[in-house]
Formats: C-alpha cells, structure tokens, sequence
C-alpha cells in the first residue's frame, strides 16, 4: 500500500520539500519532510470491498525549532486543504475521507534538529 506517496505526492505540489525521507539523516538532508505509513485498520467488509483507515504520520525536521512549527502548520494546512478528489486513488486503495491532528512539538533529534509532527488519517476504500 502506498497511501503516504500520496501524501508526500501533495506536499511537493505545495512546494513544501524536493526530499522525503523513511528516515530523518541529516547525512541525506538536513531538513527532510519524513512521512510514515501505519497499518490498515479495517472497519467494514463488503463483497467487492473493505473499508477502513490509515494514519500516515508526517514529520517536519528544521534545525530551527520556529521553522520546524510554522513549516508543520502550513504543512498540515495544505493537506487539509488540498484537493483530493481528482487523485484519491493508488491501485486498489482510494481515499474518501482525511482528517489531520494538530502539528506538535515531538523531540529533537540526535542531529539536534527539532521534529513536529502531525498524523493524517484517511478512511479508505480496498477493493479485493
């Protein structure tokens, strides 16, 4: 399943970053944008279709902690606003519904750069 492509997918049509990372190595860049795809967890089941969610975590890495805020919020912003319509879907998944959670402090990392992050739910539709 490759639900958070389209996620960071949104993100680079906000010009929010040119580099996502499974891992935040400040060897690779900097600054990444980290994007992390939970597990489906299935709420219905159909004949022809299951459907369910899936939190993609999205985290902001600055090495100024006001940057790293501001870069989440527009960041999370974007995603809510976005247009998801033409694009809601990636092989069997589509998505019918997002909602997001407020971007917060998460931890420095050993590089000492500051990590926000905030989760984007989708309720998805898996066509078996």
């Amino acid at each position: 399943m490759q639900l958070s492509f389209l996620i960071a997918k949104a993100l680079l049509e906000g010009d929010f970053a040119s580099y996502f990372a499974s891992v935040p190595s400040a060897a690779d860049d900097p600054e990444p944008i980290v994007v992390r795809e939970g597990r489906f967890e299935r709420e219905a089941r159909m004949e022809d279709e299951e459907r369910g969610t899936v939190t993609v975590a999205v985290l902001v890495v600055r090495d100024v902690e006001a940057q790293a805020e501001e870069d989440a919020q527009a960041c999370e912003r974007w995603i809510r606003a976005y247009g998801w319509e033409p694009v809601a879907e990636n092989g069997s998944w589509r998505i019918c519904g997002l909602d997001t959670t407020a971007p917060a402090f998460k931890e420095r990392d050993g590089s000492g750069r500051f990590v926000y992050e905030f989760d984007v739910r989708l309720t998805v539709v898996r066509s078996l």
